[in-house]
């Protein structure tokens, strides 16, 4: 599992510690835009965990252990690792001609790129390494896993290259097997007390990089996992890292991993893990891992599969704000990857034949938000992703420009027409009553100039309701701010820190009839701090409510405020506290306004 530390597990909000950028990162930092190209132009890879865990799919000793990781089987078992490695390295036996099944479904699937577990948490090593302690120990025998007279990182790196794609590696910073590695969320079974040499194991890490760079060709990306906030950077001796990659391989990508935080700026690029930021990550470059069903490794009884409609939205909603998706596989113990994976990518595959064009290569979409879908962006063309198709064949779009294209990408024969809106928010593209596709739809709309797009506002969902949220927030006054809580795949976001009751939150919206709405917030408050009087307003129209006591900031509950009019056209909508008895006003998850 590519987890943080458990530290950022139990604190989710706790500040990454980031170190200043050294002259290393800063040579690094030197040629990113050079490096970066071919995988801004990819924005699809895949991710595979494979390893000893693979054999053991969630069940140790007959016992099912039902968290989401499987690959952290020994941790959840407390299986010492003589034991771990007694049972199962001889038998780990991958079949013959499974990394060119991995590359052909990744190929089908559309992805450009890929990244194979060279070694994770468990300190086992898919590559062969020369290092001593990976030929053999006292513990386990010996890291390297890999079948007599086969390699099985070699096999993975040529048959991606075969199909074309780039090969990369995963490695694990952290380690539960060498005897000289830092003590980080080690295994649950119990370890003899002991003085650590952690200059021996930083040698011993610096010696599998320096294998992997040199041994198995030009590599995409070095995919390093993870930090906490007491090892990180030097503590793995990043700069001398960097520059053994800079030496070895210059154009190789490296993540941000070495560092803590998934979405820090000391890599090329960052890694929020089972969770899309909701405005992306502005001035960097990201890509979200995820994966099939729950696990990254494989696991026999994880049923809850993906399917290609689930994959094919999650992809555009990553790339429309301008991040890859790097989408895990967990084959099972003789390389085969579960039937439901490979379906959902194969139908993923489908969709990107008639739609990529929506994929590679674009940019994030000029929109903060769209009600009916996603949109991406190359020069003057917009490629419009359609997730609810309207049932009046109108579709709202917040820009202006003459169009002198429009495509509905798999319906060549369809007739298209696009014409100013008549209340001023945008141009009307006019559909046909069918969505060609069940997953997305893809229009494309090239104009003649750059399209301009409008302000940003909420507009109404198919069902004419308005949906408000964090994110679409203009914030005035102290504190107030928007709230990021939980850690991979719970992140969650709120209105948060409301300590002066000065501070308000206002919401633009646009496109909505006129008439009476019902309010629903989603707010929490601690019950010390009940109490505080707040009014939603919209012109001359006003909500007055008093906030009760949740049981908690974080514990949110449904609260039907009363009904507003809202005008038709372009409104604003502000929350503001007329007073604030205790620590805070309020915590927002989201506003909703739904049409009587």
């Amino acid at each position: 599992m590519t987890i943080l530390a458990s530290l950022l597990l139990l604190c989710p909000s706790i500040a990454p510690i980031q170190e200043a950028r050294t002259p290393a990162l800063a040579q690094w930092e030197s040629d990113r835009d050079a490096r970066m190209a071919w995988w801004r132009e990819a924005r699809f890879g895949m991710f595979v965990h494979f390893g000893l865990y693979s054999l053991a799919g969630g069940t140790w000793d007959g016992k099912v252990y039902p968290q989401h990781y499987a690959e952290w089987i020994q941790h959840w078992a407390a299986v010492p690792c003589a034991e771990y490695a007694r049972q199962m390295k001889p038998l780990f036996r991958p079949e013959p001609g499974f990394a060119e099944a991995w590359a052909e479904l990744a190929s089908e699937a559309g992805m450009r790129y890929a990244v194979m577990t060279s070694k994770h948490h468990d300190g086992f090593t898919l590559f062969n390494s020369a290092e001593p302690y990976s030929l053999a120990n006292e513990i386990a025998g010996g890291t390297n896993i890999s079948p007599a007279g086969r390699d099985i990182a070699r096999e993975f790196a040529d048959a991606m290259r075969a199909r074309g794609l780039r090969p990369g590696f995963y490695y694990s910073l952290l380690d539960w097997q060498h005897p000289e590695a830092y003590e980080m969320a080690l295994p649950a079974y119990p370890r003899p007390p002991q003085s650590r040499d952690h200059a021996k194991y930083k040698a011993y890490l610096r010696g599998h990089v320096e294998e992997l760079l040199t041994n198995y060709g030009p590599l995409a990306t070095l995919w390093f996992d993870y930090s906490d906030s007491e090892r990180q950077g030097e503590a793995w001796g990043a700069s001398e890292l960097l520059a053994l990659l800079r030496a070895k391989q210059p154009q190789i990508l490296v993540n941000n991993r070495l560092y803590l935080g998934l979405e820090n700026k000391l890599g090329d690029y960052g890694t929020p893990e089972k969770y899309v930021p909701p405005t992306g990550l502005p001035g960097m470059d990201w890509e979200v891992n995820h994966t099939l069903n729950e696990s990254y490794g494989f696991s026999a009884h994880d049923a809850n599969w993906k399917d290609t409609t689930t994959v094919v939205r999650l992809l555009c909603d990553v790339v429309s704000k301008g991040g890859n998706l790097l989408l895990n596989i967990g084959p099972d113990a003789r390389g085969r990857v579960p039937e439901p994976a490979q379906r959902a990518l194969r139908g993923v595959g489908a969709w990107m034949h008639t739609n990529g064009q929506a994929i590679y290569g674009t940019q994030a979409s000029p929109f903060t938000r769209l009600p009916w879908g996603r949109a991406t962006r190359k020069g003057r063309t917009l490629y419009l992703m359609v997730f609810d198709w309207p049932a009046d064949g109108r579709l709202r779009v917040p820009v202006r420009g003459e169009v002198s294209s429009l495509t509905l990408l798999g319906a060549a024969d369809a007739k298209l027409a696009a014409q100013a809106a008549p209340d001023a928010t945008g141009i009307v593209v006019h559909l046909p009553e069918k969505a060609p596709d069940p997953a997305v739809s893809v229009v494309r709309v090239e104009f003649e100039d750059d399209p301009r797009v409008l302000p940003f506002a909420v507009t109404p969902a198919a069902d004419g309701s308005l949906a408000l949220l964090p994110h679409d927030a203009t914030l005035a006054g102290p504190s107030l701010k928007v709230e990021q809580v939980g850690a991979i795949e719970d992140v969650r976001y709120n209105l948060g820190y409301w300590l002066d009751a000065t501070a308000f939150a206002s919401w633009p919206i646009a496109g909505q009839r006129a008439g009476s709405y019902r309010v629903i917030a989603e707010l929490a408050c601690a019950t010390e701090s009940a109490g505080a009087k707040c009014v939603l307003v919209c012109g001359d129209a006003r909500i007055t409510f008093d906030v009760a006591g949740t049981g908690g900031w974080q514990r949110y509950e449904q609260v039907e405020l009363g009904l507003l009019t809202l005008p038709a056209g372009r409104a604003e909508l502000e929350l503001r506290a007329l007073s604030k008895p205790g620590e805070a006003v309020l915590n927002l998850r989201s506003l909703a306004l739904v049409p009587r």
